[in-house]
Order: structure tokens, then C-alpha cells, then sequence
């Protein structure tokens, strides 16, 4: 039924902050804490024998972490929306858990009101994120799409230690074309230097 609330089931190794979550939606209209737990073990084996619509689970735990949690669920349950609610904003945690599938990533410092929000727009179909979170995607996101593929190629040539020179008489055009090129490709990745110019490569997969 349409009416039907949102069954919610909450995962965190701080029993304390679990507890204190599960309390503070207890009287939410159209939300039910179906349950909760403190390991992922838990929160599999309850899922073993009930539905959850929407499942928020913490990060760093011991044993089994909420990512690989995240990715068991999706292969299992895949009718189950899951949000992570973190202290960490860190992008590459955020996109690995992202990876997995996951509809939400939210930052444990928001208040009510927006977790709130973010267990209904999930549950609707949407994504949510965290407004800090929001803008460390996008930061990776805009710069990496913002690269044209004449500044790719010239990434790749600079990763192969080709000098400025060389790279212009590879690319058929003036070492004048390939410094403000060069300047550019360091405006938009926000590289500081060669090494941080190809860690930046590779961890957005341009090698």
C-alpha cells in the first residue's frame, strides 16, 4: 500500500549512536525502525528473515565494512536502498561506496530534518548526498569531464615524460599550444605538481 511507512533498518558499531538514531526517528510519520544492529554480520543475518526498504549503515566497522556491507546488499536485496552515514568525506571512500550502489551518502554532523528527507527521496527513487559530500563529487566529477581529449592526450604524453617540446612535435602543433594547454589541465585538476598531476591521472583512470 501506498500508506505503508518506510521500513528502516539501522548498522553501526556505536551502539550508543545507533540506539540514539533509531530514537530520533521512533515517532517520524511515515518512517518504522524495523531494527537495528551493530555489525554487518547483524544486519545480514536480520535481513535473512525480514525486509528493510531502506538500510543506513555506518562505514568504518570491524570485521565487515559498511562498503562491503553495501555490496553484499545490493547483490542480495536489491530492492533495499542503502545510505551510508559516515564522519568520513573523504572522495575516495565516497566513491567506492558509491560503486557498490549505494543511493545515499550522508555526513553524521546533519540534522534530523535532512536525514529525514534524505531516508524519503531515496526510498522514492532519487539519490541523496550530503551538501559537502554533494560538492566533493562534483569537484571530481566537473574536473575530470571539463578535460578535453587534446588535454587527455597531453597528460598521457607528460606521464611518459615527454618534454614540452616533444609533446608538440608528437601533437603537430606549438610549444606555445602546449604550455597553455599544460596550464589549463593544472587550473582544472588542481595538480600542484608532475607527481600530483599523475596521481590525479590514475586515480581518475586517464592512464
Amino acid at each position: 500500500m501506498q500508506d505503508d511507512p518506510i521500513k528502516l533498518y539501522l548498522v553501526d558499531d556505536h551502539t550508543i549512536f545507533v540506539e540514539g538514531v533509531a530514537n530520533l526517528l521512533g515517532n517520524v510519520p511515515g518512517i518504522q525502525v524495523a531494527g537495528w544492529g551493530n555489525s554487518a554480520e547483524e544486519a545480514l543475518a536480520w535481513l535473512q528473515l525480514h525486509e528493510a526498504d531502506v538500510l543506513v549503515t555506518d562505514i568504518e566497522m570491524p570485521a565487515t565494512s559498511g562498503i562491503e556491507l553495501t555490496r553484499i546488499v545490493k547483490e542480495k536485496y536489491p530492492a533495499t536502498k542503502v545510505i551510508a552515514l559516515s564522519m568520513f568525506d573523504k572522495k575516495e571512500i565516497v566513491r567506492e561506496l558509491l560503486s557498490t550502489g549505494a543511493e545515499g551518502y550522508l555526513l553524521k554532523d546533519i540534522e534530523k530534518k535532512e536525514l529525514v528527507e534524505a531516508i524519503t527521496e531515496v526510498h522514492a527513487g532519487a539519490y541523496y548526498y550530503s551538501s559537502s559530500i554533494a560538492s566533493v563529487l562534483m569537484k571530481t566529477v566537473v574536473a575530470k569531464d571539463l578535460l578535453t581529449a587534446r588535454e587527455k592526450e597531453i597528460i598521457r604524453l607528460i606521464a611518459s615524460e615527454k618534454s614540452n617540446k616533444e609533446i608538440a612535435g608528437t601533437l603537430f602543433i606549438s610549444e606555445h599550444t602546449v604550455e597553455a594547454h599544460r596550464k589549463n589541465i593544472f587550473r582544472k585538476t588542481e595538480a600542484k605538481s608532475i607527481v600530483g598531476l599523475i596521481k590525479y591521472a590514475y586515480e581518475n583512470k586517464l592512464l
